[in-house]
């Protein structure tokens, strides 16, 4: 299932792109359905930085999703920022059935003149539960479909909410 969401930022694009690769674990409390996100590593070279987050979700599990997912959500979050491309890279390894689930994608940064940037996030989401032995076979697909959107809802908000808190954060810098 694919995942887009895109914001528009009105700072100029090295801000925007600094901010969101190095202060985003800041940011979390300002993401209603996020709980924290702990910086697990970080290693530069140049303009590369190679990131490992570890985030924890808030959202309640659907009734449909109960029996097979843990009350809270976490996963690792693999991101390569690159500052010539302006993009990130990034790939989700979730922490419950990660052999069923895999996710992956990228944030692009465009600078559209006049300070403002819009951050431009696509990527994709796939959930097997029938792989590992996770549900029934006969239950996998509906399962699976249903955990699908309902990461699908969870992430999209998550994704938006980050470009929100990031413009207040660059906000509240640029006022002082």
């Amino acid at each position: 299932m694919r995942i887009e969401a895109d914001a528009l930022i009105e700072h100029p694009r090295p801000e925007v792109f600094r901010a969101y690769r190095d202060r985003l674990s800041a940011l979390a409390e300002s993401m209603p359905r996020i709980k924290r996100i702990d910086v697990e590593s970080r290693s530069e070279d140049g303009s590369i930085v190679e990131l490992v987050n570890v985030w924890y979700g808030a959202a309640k599990i659907p009734a449909v999703a109960e029996k097979v997912l843990p009350p809270v959500l976490s996963w690792h979050d693999y991101a390569r920022w690159d500052e010539t491309t302006w993009r990130a890279t990034w790939k989700l390894r979730s922490h419950a059935f990660p052999e069923a689930v895999s996710c992956e994608g990228e944030n692009r940064f465009v600078d559209l003149g006049d300070g403002r940037t819009r951050v431009e996030i696509v990527g994709e989401i796939r959930v097997d539960l029938s792989k590992g032995g996770v549900v029934p076979e006969l239950l996998a697909s509906p399962v699976s479909s249903a955990v699908e959107r309902f990461l699908v809802r969870q992430i999209t908000p998550n994704l938006l909410s980050v470009s929100d808190a990031l413009a207040d954060l660059l906000d509240e810098q640029s006022a002082s």
